[in-house]
């Protein structure tokens, strides 16, 4: 899978995770409130994953610490640590991004909520980027 590839299921994801935490009721899950469109959010992260590890047999991997930052404006809020394997920092932290949508702190409640990642090399983690 082309790296253009993976960016566009990526941002298909994003997208669709988005509309369901901005649309779906606080009080419905998101299969209840539309189930076609959390079948495909699961299909493209079905084929994420799957790319995942078509890499692993193909590509040198590494295993990345990544923080995933959460923000409501410019202030954080909480820090997740993921331990990814990946090709690239890029993909370690588009992965880990990807996941984070699954985090508790991944609120639609929270005012102006948004996410930055940093990979970290795991044999060296201290190292800055």
């Amino acid at each position: 899978m082309t790296d253009a590839r993976y960016r566009l299921l990526d941002t298909i994801q994003d997208l669709m995770s988005n509309y369901l935490l901005d649309a779906c009721p606080d009080n419905v899950t998101w299969e209840d409130f539309d189930p076609d469109i959390d079948g495909l959010r699961s299909s493209v992260a079905g084929l994420i994953d799957k790319h995942s590890r078509g890499v692993v047999s193909t590509a040198v991997v590494a295993t990345y610490l990544v923080e995933v930052e959460f923000f409501s404006g410019d202030d954080c809020f909480t820090t997740v640590v993921y331990t990814i394997d990946a090709s690239t920092p890029d993909g370690a932290e588009h992965h880990a991004l990807s996941m984070s949508l699954d985090s508790v702190y991944n609120d639609p409640r929270i005012p102006d909520l948004s996410r930055a990642a940093t990979a970290r090399p795991m044999d060296d983690p201290n190292k800055p980027i």
